[in-house]
C-alpha cells in the first residue's frame, strides 16, 4: 500500500504508476474548504474560528478555511471584525519566540507561488482588506507573509478555485442556503467544509448537502479519532 499526503496531480501520478501492481493508494490531496457563516451564527465565535481555519500553521494547512461565505446582511460588520483580530493578534515572526504566532512559508518555491496568487488576486479585480505584502523579519531572512483577505471575490476566479497554500482568504458573499451551496460545491476539491449557525435543523441539512469529506458545525479541525476521516473529488481517498 502506498499513503500519500500532497497535492492532487502528485496523487493522480503516484495512482497511475500503482496501476500495474494493483497497489493500494490512500491519498489525502488538495483541499480548498468552504467557511460558511449564516446571519444567525455566533458571530464572535465565528470570527475566531475563521481566522483560526485560515491562518493557522501560516495556511499550509489542506483543511484550510480559505473561502469563506458571509451571509450579505453580516458581511460588512463580520469583516471588520475579522480584520481588528488579524491585526490585533498576529504576529509574524521568528517562529522559535515565543510571542510569534505565525512563522514563514516553508520554502522560497512556495513563497514565491503564495506572492503570485496575491498578485493574481488583484488582477482578477479582488480588493486586498488586509495584509497582502511580505513581512522582513531577522534583517530580512526568511519567506514570511502577512496574514491576506481579499473582498469582493467571485467563484470563478482563480484564487477562490485554486488551493493556494498560504495566509490567503478568499471572502465571497450570499443571500442564501440554495445559492452558497451551489457555489461552495462548485470546485474540484472536497476535503473539508464548516458551517456557523444556530439553527440545529440548517447545520444538519447543509452538511448533508456540502460534498465534503467532513463537515465542522461551529468548529474547525475538530477531530475525533473515531470518526473516519477522507476527501471527495480531487481530495483524494
Amino acid at each position: 500500500m502506498i499513503s500519500f499526503t500532497g497535492e492532487a496531480k502528485t496523487g493522480q501520478l503516484i495512482q497511475k504508476n500503482a496501476a500495474e501492481t494493483l497497489k493500494k493508494c490512500v491519498f489525502e490531496l488538495g483541499g480548498k474548504s468552504p467557511n460558511i457563516v449564516f446571519a444567525d451564527a455566533d458571530l464572535e465565535d465565528a470570527v475566531n474560528w475563521a481566522y483560526s481555519s485560515a491562518f493557522g500553521n501560516q495556511g499550509e494547512n489542506c483543511n484550510a478555511g480559505t473561502r469563506l461565505f458571509l451571509e450579505k446582511s453580516i458581511k460588512k460588520t463580520f469583516l471588520q471584525k475579522l480584520t481588528e483580530k488579524i491585526k490585533r493578534d498576529t504576529r509574524v515572526g521568528d517562529p522559535m519566540h515565543e510571542d510569534t504566532t505565525m512563522g514563514p512559508l516553508v520554502s522560497k518555491e512556495q513563497f514565491d507561488k503564495v506572492l503570485s496568487y496575491i498578485a493574481l488576486g488583484k488582477e482578477e479585480g479582488a480588493k486586498i482588506v488586509c495584509g497582502g505584502g511580505t513581512v522582513a523579519v531577522n534583517g530580512g531572512k526568511g519567506y514570511f507573509v502577512e496574514p491576506t483577505v481579499f473582498d469582493g471575490v467571485t467563484n470563478e476566479m482563480r484564487i477562490a478555485q485554486e488551493e493556494i497554500f498560504g495566509p490567503v482568504l478568499s471572502v465571497l458573499e450570499f443571500d442564501d442556503m440554495q445559492e452558497v451551496i451551489r457555489q461552495a460545491n462548485d470546485v474540484k476539491y472536497g476535503l473539508a467544509a464548516c458551517v456557523h449557525t444556530k439553527d440545529l435543523v440548517k447545520a444538519h441539512y447543509m452538511a448533508r448537502k456540502l460534498d465534503a469529506g467532513t463537515v465542522w458545525i461551529n468548529c474547525h479541525a475538530v477531530v475525533d479519532p473515531n470518526a473516519p476521516y477522507g476527501g471527495r473529488k480531487l481530495s483524494g481517498l
